[in-house]
């Protein structure tokens, strides 16, 4: 039987120019907990996944797509990065 749940997409199959396109590392989090999620770079197809500073575990692509949806049930929610802000100068026009 089909699940009713809205399937959220993982943020690493999102593209540049997408709506909720993040770059890695992904960052989610409960309260204080927070869980990172990275890509390995020496063994492509497979994550990282460490919680606060505990020791990493090396997942493959599903099971790091299951875990990212079982942590959104569990209440974790996906930190969006923060954006530098930009000073405007002001253009004074001092040749008068």
């Amino acid at each position: 039987m089909p699940s009713n749940k809205k399937q959220v997409s993982v943020p690493w199959e999102l593209n540049i120019g997408e709506d909720n396109y993040l770059k890695e590392p992904w960052i989610l989090k409960k309260g204080k907990e927070f869980i990172t999620i990275e890509t390995d770079n020496n063994n492509k197809g497979n994550f990282f996944l460490q919680k606060n500073d505990e020791k990493r575990l090396s997942l493959s692509a599903l099971q790091i797509k299951l875990t990212y949806h079982q942590l959104i049930d569990f209440g974790y929610k996906l930190q969006k990065t923060k954006r530098k802000k930009t000073k405007n100068k002001a253009i004074t026009d001092e040749s008068i």
